[in-house]
């Protein structure tokens, strides 16, 4: 239930925000994401989708799947939402901090282990040309299988 209430919260402020639109666009990207699993460093290629509500504030959803495995251990899929805090710095760059849920599949040798929990971190962007831009991330999700995760791709608005 207390997940629940986490994504709850991130999607009511979304919604509440709504109203107060007036540099609204939505934007997409692609990355590649390094996980450190307690010690496994695994990879995946990751989708993300978001909307900018202004230039401030936005929520993104991503996904990613499983591309690299290390030590028998291989990420499946990862999916988290996040309310998305913005701050410009000039000359096209930004910095972000974001807050939200997560939930992983990991096959170890063990077995498969489905984890989910708070996820939050930060990152930075550069938008190249008004539609196309460059973004890096920090991610920690806290769960059982702790997790860390970094990833650089490429960021599209529309």
């Amino acid at each position: 239930m207390k997940k629940f209430s986490i994504m709850a919260a991130v999607v009511a402020t979304a919604l509440m925000a709504m109203p107060a639109v007036a540099h609204a666009e939505w934007y997409a990207g692609a990355a590649y994401s390094q996980y450190d699993l307690d010690g496994a460093e695994v990879g995946g290629a990751t989708g993300r989708l978001g909307y900018r509500f202004n230039p401030n504030f936005a929520v993104e959803g991503e996904g990613t799947v499983g591309v690299d495995d290390d030590q028998g251990v291989e990420l499946n899929h990862a999916v988290g939402a996040y309310a998305v805090g913005i701050v410009p710095i000039g000359a096209g760059f930004s910095a972000h901090g974001r807050l939200g849920y997560q939930t992983m599949q990991v096959d170890t040798p063990l077995g498969d282990a489905d984890d989910d929990g708070l996820a939050y971190g930060g990152g930075v962007s550069w938008q190249a040309t008004p539609g196309i831009g460059i973004r890096a991330d920090y991610t920690r999700m806290e769960g059982d299988l702790d997790s860390d995760a970094i990833s650089l791709g490429a960021a599209f608005n529309f």
